[in-house]
């Protein structure tokens, strides 16, 4: 027997029967907390993707007072890549020369668009500065980023041009060919 100084005297028995209630009585409350989380309603079927309006030109008003290019922005103007972009396999932009100011870039995207100076960089990088610094389009290799450079975020990541895509598969063609080169050198001298 069990004695607790000031308590009633219980018998092992006892109190062992107790704890068994106490188990019985809490196990619901285990077995809920270890039930798997409910299941997610089902996804409604996705709808075809709707037409996608064209973003709009620049305004006068955003073309108005651009400083004359110097000749590095003229040569930094000739390696950006023009066209449509496709960034994260659903969003596109566009950038395009700037038909008042041919060394000035326009983007577009959405229902957005902006002035831009093409910048070279040693690293052959090419940035596209809105004239009004409030976005930036890095151009490197094989993708793009649109900026926002008030809040340090990306708008759109993975942008790719035509030529951006085109330069990649060359390159892993070329790689391939390469790595290709001795095994193939190495079976003709044998």
């Amino acid at each position: 027997m069990i004695r607790i100084t000031g308590l009633p005297t219980f018998s092992a028995s006892l109190f062992g029967s107790m704890a068994a209630v106490a188990c019985l009585a809490l196990s619901p409350l285990a077995a809920a907390q270890t039930k798997p989380p409910a299941k997610p309603p089902a996804k409604a079927p996705a709808k075809a993707p709707a037409k996608k309006a064209l973003p709009p030109p620049t305004t006068a008003a955003q073309r108005a007072g651009l400083p004359e290019a110097d000749d590095a922005q003229k040569s930094a103007s000739e390696l950006v890549h023009y066209g449509k972009y496709v960034c994260d396999d659903k969003y596109e932009i566009f950038v395009e020369k700037n038909k008042a100011s041919p060394a000035y870039v326009d983007v577009r995207y959405q229902k957005s668009v902006w002035v831009m100076k093409p910048v070279s960089s040693a690293t052959g990088a090419v940035r596209l500065e809105d004239t009004k610094a409030a976005t930036l389009l890095v151009q490197i290799p094989y993708k793009s980023m649109l900026l926002n450079t008030k809040t340090g975020q990306r708008i759109v990541d993975s942008c790719k041009s035509e030529e951006q895509i085109q330069a990649f598969k060359d390159d892993e063609a070329a790689k391939a060919n390469a790595a290709a080169a001795p095994a193939a050198a190495q079976a003709e001298s044998k």
